[in-house]
């Protein structure tokens, strides 16, 4: 199934349109959590993407390292750090090992899609044990997933079972979820959940998110 994530985003022409912001805002349920980070924490921002959320927490003064599968993805969002002056390392992972040693970050954030793209139990498993291993103790973890009912009552047409089909022509679709499997599959992976709940985005009309924080 990774392979459907990794053709999707090589694809030049779907991250040219993954370009949608002037200025890096955060969401506000992004901001809210971001306000329980230690001050200048060392922060892993796990599918970085074109690094929305990477140029914010480094605004606020964190030390962010981003990471991502797509080299289409990370020569983008080298070019745009560079144009912005940032001094952010971004780097390639392959998915599933995190190239990084114990004990590395203070925070790991795997936000806007990134957690519904790890397709199955077992790889969300797998991968937040891994995440687990490179958090130093008493680090946080913040990881978000879309949410499965507000998508049914309202996008019910890009819906099959579980899976939210969000392009058109395209076997590529984000895993949904409730609050409760959120917290069942962090306190599987060993964490001690601190919050789990439904966010805002940007404004009522976008819905709502599901984000969990835990500790290691």
């Amino acid at each position: 199934m990774i392979n459907i994530v990794n053709e999707w985003y090589e694809t030049k022409k779907n991250v040219d349109e993954m370009v949608h912001w002037e200025k890096p805002t955060l969401k506000k349920w992004e901001s809210t959590v971001s306000k329980l980070f230690p001050q200048k924490a060392k922060i892993l921002d796990v599918g970085c993407g074109l690094g929305r959320e990477a140029f914010v927490l480094s605004d606020m003064d964190f030390t962010v390292t981003g990471i991502d599968i797509s080299h289409e993805v990370l020569n983008q969002v080298k070019t745009l750090s560079s144009q912005k002056g940032y001094n952010i390392t971004f780097d390639w992972y392959n998915g599933h090992v995190l190239p990084f040693e114990n004990n590395s970050f203070d925070i790991i954030v795997i936000w806007a899609q990134t957690f519904g793209l790890l397709y199955g139990n077992g790889y969300k498993h797998e991968f937040l044990s891994e995440c687990k291993r490179v958090l130093k103790n008493g680090g946080l973890l913040s990881f978000s997933g879309h949410d499965y009912r507000f998508l049914l009552d309202n996008y019910i047409n890009f819906m099959k079972d579980r899976r939210f089909y969000p392009y058109a022509d395209t076997e590529l679709y984000w895993e949904t979820f409730e609050t409760s499997e959120l917290a069942k599959f962090a306190e599987d992976a060993g964490y001690t959940v601190l919050l789990c709940e439904k966010g805002e985005i940007y404004k009522p009309e976008d819905g709502t998110i599901l984000h969990c924080l835990c500790r290691k």
